[in-house]
């Protein structure tokens, strides 16, 4: 009889104190498909507002692992990080869950079972563009710029994805470990990088519909810089396809 299946689910977290409790209790764990055995990792990347002090409470309520940043290293940083655990603990998908609640926990059995039932696929996450993300509150101008973004990268990738920055995530920890990861950015580009990755690799990424809620939460993602950091790697990854420049994440 073979061993279940270890599953982590990640909550990455940086100054979100007033969210991060709520957001953990949010998650149904009886619903949650069985025959897994489930363990929580929270990553504190430098947080200044008391995040630490609401992780080490519910680590005490709710058991897991938590890691603490002495220093900001960047959402893909602490993406890293849930990367490493996984490999080390023998853990065998990684679930990218946000503290801010921006990303329904409830919505978790449905995701993880559809990745369960696809066991050749490397990453599924959750697409907000399929469903209705202008009434969940999504920002006018984010809407068109996940569009227009996507839309070219899948022009150059050659794929259908209907967006590439949901970070509502589940990784299959085995086969994302086949592409170099770990040379990836350490900021939020990290999300886009990994998806070109896969994709070279010749492994499957699927998607299904979420629903989108945007509350009161900070966004820290700067609304020029990631944009330009998108196109920016699309660029390189051209370049290294065509030979012209040799790149660590995308030359063979």
């Amino acid at each position: 009889m073979s061993a279940p299946l270890r599953c982590c689910l990640y909550l990455p977290c940086y100054n979100v104190a007033p969210w991060v409790a709520k957001t953990a209790h949010r998650i149904p764990w009886g619903l949650l498909p069985s025959g897994l055995e489930y363990r929580l990792l929270f990553v504190d990347n430098a947080s200044d507002d008391g995040t630490w002090a609401e992780i080490q409470k519910l680590q005490s309520a709710l058991g897991g692992a938590a890691v603490r940043h002495p220093i900001n290293r960047g959402y893909g940083g602490s993406v890293k990080t849930a990367f490493d655990y996984c490999l080390r603990e023998g853990l065998d998908i990684l679930v990218v869950l946000h503290a801010d609640g921006q990303y329904a926990p409830e919505e978790l059995p449905r995701l993880l079972q559809e990745l369960l039932d696809r066991p050749t696929v490397a990453l599924h996450f959750g697409s907000r563009l399929t469903g209705a993300p202008l009434k969940g509150g999504m920002p006018l101008y984010k809407y068109f710029a996940n569009h227009l973004l996507s839309g070219l990268q899948n022009r150059v990738l050659g794929t259908r994805l209907s967006e590439f920055h949901s970070g509502y995530r589940l990784y299959r920890v085995a086969l994302v470990d086949r592409v170099p990861w770990q040379r990836a950015s350490d900021g939020f580009v990290f999300d886009n990088e990994i998806i070109f990755m896969i994709r070279q690799a010749g492994l499957e990424i699927t998607e299904s519909t979420i629903s989108t809620f945007y509350g009161n939460e900070e966004s820290n993602v700067p609304r020029l810089g990631t944009p330009m950091l998108i196109l920016a790697n699309l660029l390189r990854y051209l370049m290294a396809r065509k030979g012209w420049r040799r790149d660590p994440l995308y030359s063979r």
